[in-house]
């Protein structure tokens, strides 16, 4: 059942259930607490994004294999993308204990597109679903997940 999974995001390290996973880390980190991905190739090759359909992640790895973005998806978005999730993040998420929706909506603003903010060493990227909500403190809903990397 993964709406019991939590994930907390702070500093570089992102904890499932408890279990520490540093951002970037290695594709066989992730395979190895979440299960067999799939696997998407980049037109150049070198780039590939991997898919967990039944936990709502993905990520965006380099040629070498290390994973420099995670991706969960919270919300059905405008854009789909041929590594989307089949199934939404259902768990708890948090950014540094906090519900993640009202962390991005402390961001700024990517022309009405996109909310982004740089927190703890972070890179947080969220695509708008509802920009109405996004403008307001009840901003549950206005998000279609979080994209985390390195800044």
């Amino acid at each position: 059942d993964t709406s019991n999974r939590t994930i907390d995001v702070a500093k570089n390290v992102m904890s499932v259930n408890g279990t520490a996973v540093e951002i970037p880390c290695h594709i066989d980190r992730l395979s190895k607490l979440f299960g067999k991905p799939r696997k998407f190739v980049g037109a150049n090759g070198g780039n590939v994004n991997y898919t967990w359909d039944d936990i709502g992640l993905y990520c965006y790895t380099r040629g070498n294999g290390v994973v420099h973005c995670i991706g969960i998806k919270v919300n059905k978005g405008d854009m789909e993308l041929k590594y989307d999730p089949k199934t939404l993040f259902s768990g708890t998420l948090t950014i540094n204990g906090m519900p993640w929706e009202q962390t991005m909506f402390e961001g700024v603003d990517m022309e009405g597109f996109f909310r982004k903010r740089e927190f703890d060493g972070l890179s947080l990227v969220s695509e708008y679903v509802d920009f109405e909500k996004a403008d307001s403190e009840g901003c549950a809903g206005a998000y279609s997940g979080v994209e985390i990397s390195v800044c």
